[in-house]
């Protein structure tokens, strides 16, 4: 199990590495936003020029990364199902692409 800390950091290194390497600067993370699963983290984020001037153009797609416990990469949550639905099938090892155990 990795801490709230742990698990901010790794969005954040997922964020400026791989998801938004051009813009880095630009990534304000949200820790407070932080919510505990079974299956890891919940991390919110936002832009700084978004949280500047309220332009809902300057906000990223999807504000939600995932950073699971067992240590694998962090991730973007999808759009659908809803994050508390997709974390639960997750924990549950329920999601289509995973083999139920």
């Amino acid at each position: 199990m990795i801490t709230r800390e742990e698990a901010v950091a790794a969005a954040a290194h997922f964020l400026r590495t791989t998801a938004y390497p051009d813009r880095p600067d630009s990534i304000v993370m949200l820790p407070e936003t932080a919510v505990r699963f079974r299956y890891g983290w919940t991390v919110r984020f936002d832009f700084k020029e978004h949280l500047e001037t309220g332009d809902p153009t300057k906000a990223p797609f999807s504000s939600v990364v995932v950073a699971p416990h067992d240590g694998t990469p962090a991730h973007f949550a999808p759009t659908f199902p809803p994050t508390e639905e997709y974390m639960k099938q997750r924990g549950k090892r329920k999601w289509p692409w995973t083999k139920d155990r």
